[in-house]
Order: structure tokens, then sequence, then C-alpha cells
């Protein structure tokens, strides 16, 4: 009885949430009514015409749908907009044809009647709800600049209500799912509502009422500001309607069919809507004014499927006789006949670059038809049984359902890349979330699964038949204290494990700090050694140099030595050599004489000679003096040869004389200058020795400090390795008990989490609590309830 009670209350909210007049705001004045007075009018002035036989301009009154269905040139009631109404102007004699035809017009209380039934939504009976025209209130077409991603903030609902229209112990088939291209949200669509989530918290965002019946087909705009719903009653009715997702607020509802709508799409520029279902035609709308753009009629069985590509460019249609057709959404022409299938279309899905639609059949296959000539460029085996639904990706790869209960991700090959856990039932219905890291998919039991796409890990399950706000919050309520409680725990558990983290920490600071002082220890110990080093070298090369400069006094001593004994040696042979050279030169001297007698004996005897010649009066006596002159100035140049030869050496004597006279009158300075030569290198000697001498000293002293540096450095280092050793041991009981910290801490994040979302979930369904007993009380108090 409760629960009866509460969808009778939610039921009287729906006009509410539509936008349309409360029933106390309708029995304000009494209501005019298809039924009860205007059915009256049209039988006694219109239905001779315009009857079930006649339909004259195929317009019937003689019924409600009849009369709302209009005539051949469409419709002649808009709901709610009696000037909009073609009906209401041609009775009223505003436009041609006037009604009745050649009669006055109907009197004026009638026409009254006639404008009031418009006015106050068309009503059938005084049960009804009044209907919103069709016609929106502002233009939705996008400039072409602005289709696909929003500029700012994606949409996401704000502050709506999320109490389901509908209660049910049980879910129904997930037939309907869409998900916002840019925003976190998933739309699960079932009977006489649709149910929103955030996919990223797998909360509860917005449930919307959708009283015409069963969604069949959901789709967000291409910039995730709009949500659009087909679907209606079996047989019945059917229509798409459009939410604004931010508001929440229905803002145009488009077509009336005679049965269910099961395939519809908004085209990217929010200019056209596209609808289908058993009526076999396809049917493109303006959403600027809801009227009918274009009937596409070559399909021969039901449309089960239709999606504008991307660009706004192409509408691909699908039927339930394996017909799929691609149209040019602008003209409506036939761009494409695609031919492939064996069975029923079952899902429509382009690439986002336009160029490629993929389709999906009961046949179990999928196929990729590129947009150029319209060619088959894949196909592949999906499902066995038959394939549900297909979902292309941003990136170009592949989602699909299908009867073999598993949901399955694709590359554009066709090669599999992975089987999601199968549902215990036919699986209807996969998507994508936002950013491509989930999918979230639905069976037909009513299961939707929230899986991670990276590893297909099961994360969450979806209630596609959530229960009402009290109920929520009194359960989110409940789990909130047993979070807090599981969370305390947690904390507890963590409490001590934080404490021998942060001891381990501190015990690693320390051994960090004693390895670094240590290590800076060892530095400037080793930079004492360096010094002591170049000090010992400092010192041996100057031992070296003071040898070295020690063995050339000592060569150069010993030479001087050696000069002074030559000087001293020399003192007596240079007078020896003096008198030797005298007594050479007076020897020179005296063997010049003979010679020279000789010479001027022969100088007479050759001058004889040539007097003789001078004398000589014949040839023979001449000839005799010539020969004897001749002889005798030979032997006169033997002689002066000789005598030349004899001066000759008694000038080399005069030099030799006069050289020793100068080297034994010099070797006496030579002595004094090779005494004091040698006493001088003696000197130097005994200096080099003494400085040689005194190297030695401080060399012991550099070799016993750098003997010292070497133990002191060597000592650091063993300290240094000590400590690094004492942080090695600190970093690894560090690591253990951060690890062992890290293995408990998600555990506490996890509880941490789930209590913030639990009080997030819980305040936020207190506030929705409070807005809707608001509204109950405000209807308890309204005149239609009190009466």
């Amino acid at each position: 009885m409760q629960a009866k009670r509460l969808g009778a209350l939610i039921s009287s909210l729906i006009p509410l949430a539509l936008g349309l007049p409360t029933a106390s705001a309708a029995d304000a004045k009494a209501k005019v009514t298809y039924a009860e007075q205007v059915s009256q009018i049209f039988k006694t002035r219109c239905n001779t015409c315009h009857n079930a036989d006649k339909q004259k301009g195929g317009l019937t009154l003689e019924t409600y749908s009849g009369t709302l269905q209009g005539g051949g040139s469409g419709k002649v009631i808009e709901p709610s907009d009696p000037d909009g109404s073609t009906l209401l102007q041609l009775v009223m004699h505003k436009d041609e044809p006037k009604m009745p035809p050649n009669s006055p017009k109907i009197p004026d209380a009638e026409i009254d009647v006639i404008r009031a039934w418009i006015e106050s939504g068309a009503l059938e009976t005084s049960g009804s709800v009044a209907m919103v025209k069709a016609k929106p209130k502002f233009e939705f077409k996008l400039d072409p600049s602005a289709m696909g991603k929003p500029v700012g903030p994606p949409a996401m609902p704000e502050n709506l209500l999320t109490e389901p229209i509908v209660l049910s112990p049980r879910s129904s088939a997930v037939v309907a799912m869409a998900s916002s291209p840019w925003a976190p949200l998933v739309a699960i669509g079932g009977h006489k509502q649709i149910i929103i989530y955030n996919s990223t918290n797998n909360h509860l965002s917005a449930v919307l009422p959708f009283p015409e019946g069963s969604v069949n087909v959901l789709k967000f705009s291409r910039n995730g500001s709009l949500l659009l719903a087909g679907g209606g009653r079996g047989g019945e009715s059917g229509l798409a309607v459009v939410w604004d997702v931010k508001t929440g607020k229905r803002v145009f509802e488009i077509g009336k069919e005679y049965d269910a709508v099961l395939a519809a799409d908004i085209s990217p520029d929010h200019g056209m809507v596209a609808l289908g279902g058993p009526s076999k035609i396809v049917r493109v709308y303006n959403t600027a004014d809801g009227q009918l753009l274009f009937e596409l009629k070559k399909h021969t069985e039901w449309i089960t499927a239709l999606e504008f590509s991307p660009d706004g460019v192409l509408l691909a249609t699908g039927d339930r006789n394996n017909g799929l057709i691609v149209w040019e959404a602008q003209t409506a022409r036939e761009f494409f006949d695609l031919r492939g299938h064996t069975a029923a279309i079952t899902d429509i899905t382009w690439r986002l670059d336009s160029n490629v639609v993929a389709s999906a059949s009961e046949d179990g296959s999928i196929k990729l038809w590129e947009m150029e000539n319209g060619g088959q460029i894949k196909t592949w085996g999906a499902h066995g049984g038959g394939v549900a639904s297909s979902r292309f990706a941003k990136d170009g790869r592949i989602l699909t359902t299908g009867r073999d209960r598993v949901t399955r991700l694709w590359d554009q090959n066709g090669t599999k890349l992975r089987d999601f856990e199968a549902f215990g039932d036919l699986a209807l219905e996969a998507v994508f979330s936002h950013d491509e890291t989930r999918v979230i998919a639905g069976d037909w039991t009513g299961e939707v699964r929230v899986f991670a796409l990276n590893d297909g890990k099961r994360l969450a399950n979806l209630l596609a038949n959530p229960a009402p706000i009290a109920t929520r919050l009194e359960l989110a309520k409940k789990a909130l204290i047993e979070a807090q409680a599981a969370a305390d725990a947690a904390a507890k558990a963590y409490a001590p494990l934080q404490v021998a983290a942060a001891e381990k920490a501190a015990a690693q600071d320390k051994a960090t700090q004693a390895l670094a002082g240590a290590t800076q220890q060892a530095a400037q110990l080793k930079s004492a050694g360096d010094q002591a080093v170049q000090l010992y070298q400092a010192k041996l090369a100057e031992e070296k140099a003071a040898a070295d400069a020690l063995k050339v006094a000592q060569a150069a001593t010993q030479k001087a030595i050696a000069g002074r004994l030559a000087a001293e040696k020399a003192v007596p042979e240079k007078a020896a050599a003096e008198k030797a050279a005298a007594d050479a030169l007076s020897a020179s001297k005296a063997a010049i004489d003979a010679p020279l007698a000789m010479k001027l004996e022969q100088d007479k005897a050759l001058a004889a000679a040539a007097v003789l010649l001078k004398a000589a009066t014949t040839k023979p006596a001449a000839d005799q003096a010539a020969a004897e002159l001749a002889k005798q100035a030979l032997r006169s140049h033997e002689l002066t040869v000789a005598l030349g030869q004899t001066g000759a050496r008694q000038a080399a004597a005069q030099t030799l004389w006069e050289q020793t006279v100068a080297e034994k009158a010099n070797a006496p300075k030579l002595l004094e200058q090779a005494i004091a030569q040698a006493k001088a290198a003696e000197e130097a000697s005994k200096a080099s020795e003494a400085k040689a001498l005194a190297t030695a000293p401080p060399k012991a002293t550099a070799e016993k400090a750098l003997a010292d540096a070497r133990a002191a450095q060597k000592a650091a280092e063993t300290l240094a390795a000590t400590k690094k050793a004492e942080l090695d041991q600190a970093l690894a009981a560090r690591a253990a008990a951060d690890k062992v910290l890290a293995s408990a801490k998600p555990a506490v994040d996890s509880a941490l989490a789930a209590v913030s979302a639990l009080k997030t979930e819980t305040d936020a369904l207190a506030v929705e609590k409070i807005h809707l007993d608001s509204t109950k009380q405000a209807m308890a108090g309204s005149p239609a309830k009190s009466s």
C-alpha cells in the first residue's frame, strides 16, 4: 500500500518535473476536455467532412488520436499553443480554407471552448495529463564551429532529484544505455524513467521521468549537453524526448508515432532528430519548430538502429530485414545501400572521423564500411547467436555485446583484445566511459556492471532500479556507521605501523647524519693525507735536488783541484819550454848564415855567367854561356829556396819563443786562479753537503706525517664503511616498515574513502529528501489535495 501511495505521489510529481501545470492550477478553472466538450462541437460542426470514412484532407476529428495526428498537411493542433494551432485559425476564419467551408464561422462561444481546450494542453479526458507543445521555446541548433568538445566544463546534472519514478523489486532488461562523450555520466533506460550515474564514483546523479512508456534508445548529443530518449508504448504511441543535462528539464519532444520508437539520434549540430520503429519509416524532424523534414521509406522492416555521422553529413539506418542504408542528412538523398548482413541490424556506430561506419547484426558479425565508395573493408564473427550492440571508441577500438553473454573489445582489424566477465544472461548494451578507462555493460536481467578497460576487472555494479531516496538515505546512514567503525579499526591498527615506520625513519635519518659526518671526516682526512703526500713529495724532491747539487759541487771541486795541480805543474814546464824555444831560436839564427854565404857566392857565379853570355861573339860560345847561365840560375834558385826555408824556420822559432815567453809569464797567474777556484769549489761542496744533510730531518718529519695521515684516513674510511652498513640496515628496516605501512594503507585509504563517499552521499540524499519532503508538503497543502 505504501509503495502504491509513493508511486501515486511520484506520478503526481511528473508534471512538476516536466514543467507542466499542476492539478491545483488546472482545477482553478473547469477543465475543458475532448471527450466532454470538444468532441460534441466537432460532431456538430466538422465530422460531416472529417470522419473515418471521408477524412477530407486526410483529417478525421471523430477521435482524439485522429485529431492530434492531423491531416495530409501536418498537425492541426499544437497543445498549449492556440495561436500556433491551424485548426483554431481555420474555424476563426483567419486562415484558408475557412472552416466550415462556404458557411459562417461557428459561434464564438464554441471557438472559445476550442481555444481553452488547446490552451490547457489538449486534454482527452479530465484524468489526462496535459501535453507540452512539441515546438521548443528556443533555438537548439549549434554553430558548426561549436560542434564536438564543449567550451568550458562539460554538462553535469546540477542538484537534480534521484527519487525513482517507478519502483520495482527487479530490474528490467537494459535495452538502452548511453555515455556522455565528455562528462563522467552514463544513462540507463528503463520503464518510465532514465537513471543517470556518475561513471567515476558510481553515484546516482539524476532520475529523469519518461511517463510515455519504456525507453528503447538513449543518445547523448555530441557535445554532451543534451540527452535524447526514444521509446513509448508498443502498438500505441512513441516519440523522442530531449532533456537539458544540467537542469534535467525536458526541452522538447518530437514525433507522434503509433508505435514505440526503437531507434533515434540527434544530429551533432542539434538541428535535427531522426527516429524510427515498427512503421518501417525513418522520420527526420527539425528541432527548431518540431516540423517533419523528411520521411525515408526505403526500409522494408522495422527500423532497429540509426545514427548521424560525427560530422553531421550522413545518417546511417538499419532494419530488422538486414537492410542498411546511408543517407545524406541534409537532403535525404540515398548515399549508399550497404548489403552484406544476413539478419537484422541491431546497432550502428560511426568512427570519430566519419569515414567508417560499423554495423552489428543478429547474424553474429561486425562489418566495417568505408564512405568513399561504400565498400566493406572488414568483417568478423563477433558473437555466436548474434551481436546486440557495438560502440566505436575515440581511438578506433570497438566494444560489442552479444547473445553469448559476453562483452568484448576489438581492434579495427577484428582482433579480439579482451573478453569481459560473462553475464548470467544475454548481454545487451555496453558503452565506454567518457575517458575510455571504463566499460559499463548491461544484460537481459537488468544487471549493470562497471569494468576497468585496461585489465577487464569488474569494479562495481550499478542498479537499474534504485531504491527511493529515503531508503537509500537509511542504507547510506547504516553503511556510514559501519564504514566509520571499519575506518576507526583500520586507523587503530594503522597507528602502530605509522609509529614503527616513523621510528625507522628517525633511525635512518640518524644513520644518514652519522654517515654524512663520517664521510665528511673521511673527506677531510683524505684532503689532509693528500696534503701530506704533497709535502712529503716536496721534501723528497728537495732531498734529491740537494743530493744532485752536492754531486755537481763535488765534481766541480775535483775538477778545480785537478786544474790547480795542472797549473802547479805548468809553471816549471813553461819555464823549460821557454828555454828550449830560446835555444831553438838561437840555433835557427845560426843556421841561416851558411845558406846565405852560399847564396852570395852563387850570385857572383850567376853574374859571371851573365857577363860571359853577354861577351860571347859566336853561337857556340853563346850556347855554352847560356847553358852555364841556366845551370847557375838553377843552383841560385835552389839556394834561394833553401834560404827561404831556413828563414821560415827562424820565424817559427821566433814565434814559438815569444809564445813560450808569454806562457811562462802567465803560468803563475793561472796557478793563482786555479788555487782560488779549487778553494771556492771546496767551499761550495761543503755548503751542498751541509744542505743535503739539512734535508733529511724535514723529509723524515714529512714521511711520518704522511704515515699518520694515511692511518687516520684508513680509520675514517673504515668508520664511514661501518656507518654505511648501519645506514643500509636502517634503510632496509625502514623499507620493511614502509612496505608493511604501504600494504596496510590501501585498506585505511579505502575505509576513509568509503566514509567520505558515504558521508557525501548521505549529505546529498538528506538534502534531496528535504527537497522531496517540502514538495510533498506543498502538494498536500494545495487546494486540489485538500478538496
